[in-house]
């Protein structure tokens, strides 16, 4: 007979990201959405290009190009003038990735936003307070200042 294993003594899982059909889990949709919210700074439906830019700096170090942009924002959900990105094409774009074969890429997002394995935020790190490198990046959005 063996002894039963304590939770602490199991090795952390990663949690599924898509369930058997292929679609989002609750807890990956609850998490995209919570970042999302972070970006959407002027309107909180839809980021518009400098705040797709902030968010591509944060988790890739670079901002989208415009083409990446054009791309983006022709073939996911967006507003009705195309100009900005809806919570839906968000998504889509992460489920597009996740789906697509690049799983460990949406790990690295996630992680960054201060998710663990299990898709709980751990860290409240304010992604977009994180200030561009100005060498890199000319159409960041410039950070909040902290001093008086």
């Amino acid at each position: 007979m063996t002894a039963p294993t304590s939770p602490a003594a199991t090795p952390a899982t990663t949690v599924p990201l898509l369930d058997e059909d292929g679609d989002l889990t609750p807890e990956f949709d609850r998490a995209l959405v919570e970042i999302f919210g972070r970006y959407a700074k002027t309107n909180p439906e839809s980021l518009d290009e400098a705040e797709l830019r902030a968010y591509s700096t944060f988790c890739n170090g670079t901002p989208f190009s415009d083409d990446d942009l054009e791309d983006i924002l022709g073939n996911l959900d967006s507003t009705e003038d195309g100009k900005r990105l809806t919570v839906a094409g968000f998504v889509q774009l992460y489920h597009l990735q996740t789906a697509g074969g690049d799983e460990e890429e949406t790990w690295r997002d996630l992680r960054k936003h201060g998710y663990d394995s299990q898709l709980r935020l751990v860290s409240a790190a304010d992604s977009t307070e994180t200030k561009p490198d100005p060498s890199t990046d000319a159409d960041a959005a410039p950070a909040e200042s902290s001093t008086a």
